[in-house]
């Protein structure tokens, strides 16, 4: 088992957000995390990764219990998140954002970022910060991809970007994540664009699951989107 997390409950200092929350992952497996604005998504993934506090529960990597708070040691262990505000740095360029990513990364195989995305490579020269919100984003994931990691976590990946840009990121992680063995946690507020890059879903509502399974099985379950807008 490549990631696990058991009974995950997190926030921020004396508030509880998420709660009663468990998954494993294996090598290649891909899972969307949806859910209206406000249900905990960006919190979970935060608390997995040691940036928010984790209040019980457990998460591990290849069976190896991790403490809470403490991002690098999932890194460490191949585990790359790409936060909702991208995270670049914006007075480096392009070229050098990726190779900071390169210099740090976990494996030795990392795809080809250039190649997933030629815009970036006729950037290569410019400042992060000058990019478009759409160029930073793929940049973004570049970055994540070029540390070879073996499970990516990306909240919101699609938020404010125009439908071309979001087409090329999906191409690029279907791409990667079933030549490659990566596996992916995916937030998204599109649920059959998320759908469509991951075989697993699961849905919260108010800091937890309530419903869980193949994309395949749920999106062709009716009731399944009135889930994504109950109150």
């Amino acid at each position: 088992m490549l990631f696990a997390a058991h009974d995950i409950a997190g926030g921020y200092g004396a508030i509880h957000i998420v709660r009663n929350i468990s998954f494993e992952l294996d090598a290649g497996d891909t899972l969307a995390l949806l859910g209206r604005n406000g249900m905990g998504k960006t919190t979970l993934l935060r608390t997995l990764v040691g940036l928010a506090d984790r209040f019980a529960g457990g998460v591990a990597v290849d069976g190896k219990p991790l403490p809470p708070r403490n991002p690098r040691a999932l890194a460490r262990l191949g585990v790359t998140f790409v936060p909702d505000d991208r995270g670049v740095f914006a007075r480096l360029t392009v070229a050098e954002n990726i190779r900071l990513a390169q210099l740090a990364a976990y494996g030795e195989t990392a795809p080809d970022v250039y190649a997933l995305f030629p815009d970036l490579k006729r950037r290569m020269l410019q400042p992060a910060g000058t990019l478009s919100g759409g160029q930073q984003q793929q940049l973004a994931i570049a970055r994540a991809l070029a540390t070879a990691p073996r499970l990516l976590i990306v909240d919101e990946l699609s938020q404010g970007l125009q439908p071309s840009v979001v087409e090329d990121l999906a191409r690029a992680l279907i791409e990667v994540t079933g030549q490659s063995g990566l596996a992916l946690i995916l937030v998204d507020q599109n649920p059959k664009l998320a759908m469509r890059i991951c075989d697993k879903v699961m849905v919260m509502q108010r800091g937890e699951v309530v419903a869980s399974g193949s994309s395949a099985m749920l999106g062709s379950d009716p009731r399944f989107f009135d889930l994504l807008i109950v109150s």
